[in-house]
């Protein structure tokens, strides 16, 4: 049976297959074949991608789609909706609330999905459609906002919107195409900036205390500097100590030292603005970074600080009760007094202005706020 069966059977065209091209027509097709495409739209589009590609982490990723993209694109405005059913973004993102509205983090992805027909789709929505009453509800001047839904493995995991004055983005095939494949571009570096990030929290996570270690103080200050530039607004680093923690681990051990530092760096959280981070730079040392504070804010949330510590009686558990004072240091820069070009050296410079100042503090007795200030112009 075997030697009847003809080789020549399997090259059969299948009925109603397109024919077969050689390599010669295949190659002429590639060089003829042309698509016309909004020629402003494209290449603003390419700039974008390579923006998002080379976003190192979470934070820049999320700073490109919500300050970068309406620039670089003109539009009005953009918003962020994230599924995020076990609040693990909440933990990732550093300093969300910054974004207001502007980013949202929803448990359930009902309200995304409600969005979009069955198979999520870019849509370009006008002012009359109900979901306008949706979407960027905190903006004004808006008439048509763009969808670009945010998806894995066909599972939806965000949805960008992008506020328009007028439907200035082309409705052509190509232009719809050139969207959609950057609504993907945008899913891939954000899945893929989690994933950095999480791996990331690993190394910048002080594991006494759960807050930010020495590198991730200097990651945070360094990107709050720039922020703070941008928009032109002070922002004051608080650098404070427990008072004579060398005696006190001398004492007590090592384990009852730990139990210190933890309830101190707890309860000067619990002062915190949703914008501000704490972070722990040694074994008894801690600092805070106040975003949009100029010099007498953080003075008086500094001295709230040292009297909330002054005044804190910790119960270790086993009967007996610690009481301990800090001494913080105080800088502030201001944009508009100290222009500055060379900004990770601006960053390294407040720290050490910062633990000067702490050092004038713990030189004074302790449990006191002391204020150094920048004093020459940085360039």
């Amino acid at each position: 049976m075997a030697d009847d069966f003809e080789f020549g059977d399997a090259h059969e065209e299948i009925e109603g297959a397109p024919p077969v091209l050689s390599s010669e027509e295949m190659r002429e097709r590639r060089l003829t074949e042309t698509t016309t495409i909004n020629r402003y739209l494209y290449l603003q589009t390419q700039q974008f991608e390579h923006m998002l590609l080379d976003a190192p982490d979470l934070e820049a990723v999320l700073e490109t789609l919500l300050v970068t993209m309406p620039r670089h694109f003109g539009l009005r405005s953009s918003e962020l909706w994230l599924y995020d059913p076990e609040g693990v973004l909440a933990g990732l993102v550093p300093g969300g609330q910054r974004y207001g509205e502007h980013l949202q983090l929803h448990p359930d992805s009902f309200e995304m999905q409600e969005l979009y027909d069955l198979e999520p789709d870019v849509e370009l929505i006008e002012a009359t459609d109900s979901r306008m009453f949706e979407v960027l509800k905190s903006e004004q001047g808006i008439d048509y906002a763009l969808l670009l839904p945010l998806t894995d493995a066909g599972r939806m995991i965000g949805s960008l919107h992008v506020g328009l004055a007028e439907a200035i983005i082309a409705e052509g095939e190509a232009e719809q195409d050139l969207i959609a494949h950057l609504a993907e571009i945008i899913s891939v570096c954000f899945k893929s900036a989690i994933v950095r990030q999480q791996v990331s929290q690993l190394t910048l996570l002080d594991p006494l205390t759960q807050i930010s270690n020495l590198r991730g103080f200097e990651k945070d200050i360094s990107r709050e500097i720039a922020r703070a530039r941008r928009a032109d607004k002070p922002v004051s680093v608080l650098v404070m100590e427990i008072d004579e923690y060398d005696d006190l681990h001398e004492q007590y051990g090592e384990r009852r030292g730990h139990f210190v530092v933890k309830k101190v760096a707890e309860r000067i959280s619990s002062d915190l603005r949703a914008t501000d981070m704490m972070a722990r730079l040694s074994r008894a040392r801690l600092a805070v970074l106040i975003p949009g504070s100029g010099e007498v804010l953080a003075q008086d949330i500094a001295e709230r600080m040292r009297g909330d510590i002054d005044d804190f009686a910790m119960d270790d558990g086993r009967g007996a009760v610690l009481q301990v004072t800090v001494s913080v240091g105080l800088v502030t820069w201001e944009p508009q007094q100290y222009p500055a070009v060379d900004m990770p050296h601006l960053a390294k410079q407040m720290e050490t202005v910062a633990v000067k100042a702490l050092n004038t503090a713990q030189s004074r007795g302790g449990n006191q706020v002391a204020l150094s200030r920048l004093s020459t112009l940085l360039t």
